[in-house]
Order: structure tokens, then C-alpha cells, then sequence
């Protein structure tokens, strides 16, 4: 008998993937972020679970690269929560330093 379980059950997305934070999360995470970003608790699984991953470069994802940076000006930040396997990456550009012509991601 085979020990492997199947992860396609309710908590995975239709590829089989992991789930995804939709886009409430997303909003209640960047304003954690912003309100204590050394406390940023997960809306599903609650406080102590999400990591900083990477700081990116934001010009930079907007042309198709990951460049990592500092967590100074534009950047995105890449949140894991490392109790249900969801991530986030939270665009924190200033939009009048990007131009007028930036779309939402």
C-alpha cells in the first residue's frame, strides 16, 4: 500500500495546486504589512505563520524580472504563510514615482 496522499482535496485550487489568498486577503495583509510589518498574521491561519520571502525591485517585476532590493521606495514584497501554503506579493510603489500610464497587479 502507498503512502501517498492525494492533495487535490478542498483546500486545492482546480491545477492542484495550493490554495490562494483572494483578494480581501490581499487587502487585509497589506494593510498588516503596513500597519507592522514584522507582524503580518494570516487571514486563515491567523498570527506567527507568514515569512517575508524577498523584497523585489518593482520597475523591475513590471518588465518580467525578479530583482531583489530593499525594502526602501518601490518595491514588492513576498509574503508565505507557512501553514496553509499561500503567498502573496504586495506591490508597495509609490504610484507618482511610477507615471500615470501603471496598471494594478
Amino acid at each position: 500500500m502507498s503512502d501517498f496522499q492525494d492533495q487535490t482535496g478542498a483546500g486545492f485550487d482546480d491545477a492542484g495546486g495550493p490554495p490562494e489568498f483572494d483578494m480581501q486577503d490581499g487587502l487585509s495583509l497589506a494593510l498588516s504589512y503596513l500597519e507592522d510589518p514584522s507582524n503580518v498574521p494570516c487571514p486563515h491561519c491567523g498570527p506567527g505563520t507568514i515569512e517575508v520571502v524577498a523584497y523585489l525591485d518593482a520597475p523591475s517585476m513590471e518588465r518580467g524580472t525578479a530583482v531583489p532590493t530593499k525594502p526602501d521606495g518601490n518595491y514588492t514584497v513576498v509574503l508565505y504563510c507557512h501553514s496553509c501554503g499561500r503567498a502573496a506579493a504586495l506591490d508597495l510603489s509609490r504610484s507618482e514615482d511610477m507615471g500615470e500610464d501603471r496598471d494594478a497587479a
